[in-house]
């Protein structure tokens, strides 16, 4: 049994970011027909800086291609500021790492600094913002004096320094960044974790002076891990870096990048990587191996499940399926499993799918002619359609309602022509409720870092908010920045959003719904007091706060 069979969670980018990496990492013909489709989407003036990082890369590719006319100016302009920039902040950490070798300190070498001496010999075609070095954790005290006395600076108020727990950021006149870290990712700070990567690597020349370098199963899993992260960053430039470590040459060993992750209890965002990492380039990761990796873990599975089927996106949604799914949930090394027979017959899939702090997906097809022919979803939201689709015929609507049990789930025929997708994203009326969570409405966090604090955000509208497949129209929760005596200092901020747009799927949110979640806070740079004014946002369309509504506020004191 796999979860593959079931499995509806791949994670997406924008088309236009899509065609990008495909004319990067595709072969011919596939390569040119996407560098046509991106050439006639982009918008240099709205570029988003993961793109921004690919064009020297693309524009040493299709130097010489007439596709590319429109734009070579930009693209040639954009790869020389790379390559002057990157250059510049390469030549000054060489000499650090020249200076902490001479000093006796072990360096080894990792992400953009790495890939650019293994793979590209080209400065210009790995931009980076700074410089990262692995030092071993006895190492650091050393290794900072030597960089101080380069002119490196700590870049953040000397207080931060002892909450680090990875790295120590640093900058100097120039204004470039070093980034000295004691272990290799801020998920795993555990002493000893980074041992076999120091035994993984690998040896070369950085302009005729040995250095270390990660190994590529390393330099990709840390590559993986960081570009997925935080999925609402939307980065993707990755994915390039890690087609290049795979392609290099043969023989890379994924099962040694799932096991790594596995000791650092990574395995969730490394599948989360390696799902749109097979996605776009099936051929470095193939779709056999994944399968593989994944089915024995068991307590993985279960996890990656939970979020899908409490969202209703678990695979066709039929009885056999959800049998054997419970099977996979409910195995012998679970507690329920055991007393499964003093307990009220209900099992894990439908208790999860009967979560009501999650949102809701309805998947859709659609037929030759562009018309929805069938839906996929929870027959209890039966009643919603003429709330989330343009109905043509409402009386056919009550006849299909009554024909399906509230408590079933699975697939519904639909006369092409019957519904519709909305046209737009606008509600006719909008309102909200934020409840924070007790004891959170003061906090104290430290300048430039970020914590979180737990929501629920209830739809009190009489209408569904719904995200229609790649629309920017967004349903979230974010806040807006005074000070203490109530100046607005920064009115946008980060979002925290419920629901993506997501291919074939209809998400929303029916009335009355409470969904739980956590909001991530950005400490200013300036210590001191200051309110946050909680509110919730329908991306591109408005605040709810505009709407004359009034939600709580956040008592922040910002320390060094």
């Amino acid at each position: 049994m796999s979860i593959f069979n079931y499995f509806e969670g791949i994670p997406q980018i924008g088309p236009t970011q899509q065609w990008l990496l495909e004319a990067l990492v595709s072969d011919a013909p596939r390569n040119r027909e996407s560098l046509k489709k991106w050439v006639a989407d982009v918008d240099f003036d709205a570029l988003d800086y993961s793109s921004f990082r690919l064009i020297p890369a693309l524009f040493t590719k299709f130097l010489d291609d007439p596709l590319c006319e429109p734009y070579r100016g930009r693209m040639k302009g954009i790869y020389r500021y790379f390559q002057f920039r990157t250059s510049l902040l390469a030549a000054d950490a060489r000499r650090a790492v020249e200076a902490l070798t001479a000093a006796g300190i072990e360096t080894l070498l990792f992400k953009g600094i790495a890939i650019a001496l293994k793979l590209h010999g080209n400065p210009a075609l790995r931009p980076m913002g700074d410089v990262d070095i692995l030092v071993r954790p006895k190492d650091v005290a050393s290794a900072e004096k030597v960089l101080q006395e380069l002119g490196w600076q700590y870049r953040y108020a000397e207080a931060k320094k002892k909450r680090d727990i990875h790295s120590h950021d640093y900058i100097n006149a120039n204004k470039n960044g070093f980034d000295l870290h004691w272990f290799a990712l801020y998920e795993s700070p555990i002493d000893g974790i980074d041992e076999g990567i120091w035994q993984r690597a690998e040896r070369t020349e950085w302009q005729g002076n040995p250095v270390q370098v990660m190994s590529r199963e390393d330099l990709a899993l840390i590559g993986m891990i960081n570009g997925r992260r935080e999925p609402e960053a939307r980065r993707h430039e990755w994915i390039y870096d890690i087609a290049l470590i795979v392609r290099i040459r043969p023989c890379f060993d994924w099962k040694l990048l799932w096991q790594e992750a596995g000791r650092r209890q990574l395995r969730h965002i490394l599948f989360d990587a390696m799902l749109l990492l097979n996605s776009l380039v099936p051929d470095v990761l193939p779709t056999k191996l994944l399968h593989a990796l994944v089915t024995d873990d068991p307590d993985l599975c279960r996890r990656l499940l939970r979020p899908l089927i409490a969202e209703n996106r678990t695979h066709a949604l039929d009885q056999s399926k959800r049998t054997d799914i419970n099977s996979l949930l409910e195995s012998p090394t679970t507690i329920r499993y055991f007393f499964r027979w003093l307990l009220p017959f209900r099992s894990l899939y439908q208790d999860w799918s009967r979560d009501a702090s999650s949102p809701k997906h309805i998947r859709y097809t659609i037929n030759a002619e562009g018309e929805i022919d069938s839906l996929y979803m929870h027959w209890q939201y039966l009643p919603l359609l003429a709330k989330l689709f343009d109905v043509a015929d409402r009386a056919g609507l009550g006849h299909l309602t009554a024909r399906y049990p509230a408590q079933g789930e699975g697939c519904i025929v639909i006369e092409p022509g019957f519904l519709a997708l909305p046209d737009n994203d606008i509600l006719p009326h909008y309102h909200a409720q934020i409840r924070i969570t007790e004891g959170q409405d003061k906090l104290e966090i430290p300048a430039n870092e970020v914590a979180e604090i737990a929501l629920t955000v209830v739809n009190d509208s009489r209408h569904c908010w719904y995200v229609r497949a790649g629309s920017p129209a967004l349903y979230g929760v974010s806040y807006h920045l005074y000070s203490a005596d109530g100046e607005l200092l920064q009115w946008d901020q980060p979002r925290t959003y419920f629901m993506q747009a997501r291919s074939g799927y209809l998400a929303f949110v029916p009335p009355g719904q409470r969904l739980s979640c956590r909001m991530k806070i950005h400490a200013p740079e300036q210590p001191g007091r200051y309110r946050l004014k909680l509110d919730v946002l329908q991306e591109t369309i408005l605040w709810f706060s505009g709407q004359h509504m009034r939600f709580p506020e956040v008592k922040l004191i910002v320390i060094p």
